[in-house]
């Protein structure tokens, strides 16, 4: 799927932090579901609704479906990772660290609009899952990309960013972060 194929794609609304289906662990599809036409219908649905938003993922529950299920995606040469994350559909995550290794950084998140808080999350990670053809996979990620994938995973698990943050001290507006003084 590609940016050119969302063109013309319903955008939906994207679910914001107090509505009870971000909290709930979502349901898992079998393999059939995960090849269906309506699964492919509501991961173009999601990819458009994420670029609409400007976002890098976005899960099931942000799109108002109780189904497990995120897409994630950013073009080359951004600021945000300018190696891009190529765009993926991933149906039943399972994400797993690899390794000791830690990194802190700055989460934000489409259902929690204009705020942005510091997570510690595992650099490296392997994620499992099924495609939209509804077969399993397993590939690996590290740095931003890991991040995301943790990130959207936390969603279909119920979890929000701020859920996963040490404390409130760095939980701050987008347009403050940086601010001496």
């Amino acid at each position: 799927m590609t940016k050119a194929s969302l063109v013309g794609i319903a955008v939906r609304k994207v679910t914001l932090l107090g509505h009870p289906v971000l909290r709930r662990r979502l349901r898992r599809l079998k393999p059939e579901e995960a090849r269906s036409a309506e699964t492919r219908r509501l991961a173009r649905e999601m990819a458009a609704t994420m670029e609409e938003y400007d976002g890098v993922g976005i899960a099931g529950n942000q799109c108002g479906e109780d189904l497990a299920i995120f897409v994630m995606g950013l073009p080359k040469g951004g600021q945000r990772h300018p190696a891009g994350i190529e765009l993926t559909m991933v149906i039943n995550p399972v994400v797993k660290a690899i390794g000791a290794e830690t990194e802190e950084d700055w989460e934000g998140c489409l259902s929690v609009p204009d705020l942005r808080g510091r997570v510690k999350r595992p650099r490296t990670i392997s994620l499992s899952g099924l495609d939209l053809d509804g077969k399993p996979f397993e590939r690996t990620y590290e740095g931003f990309p890991a991040r995301v994938v943790q990130h959207e995973t936390d969603h279909l698990n119920g979890l929000v960013y701020l859920d996963r943050m040490d404390g409130l001290e760095s939980l701050t507006h987008l347009s403050e972060i940086g601010r001496k003084g």
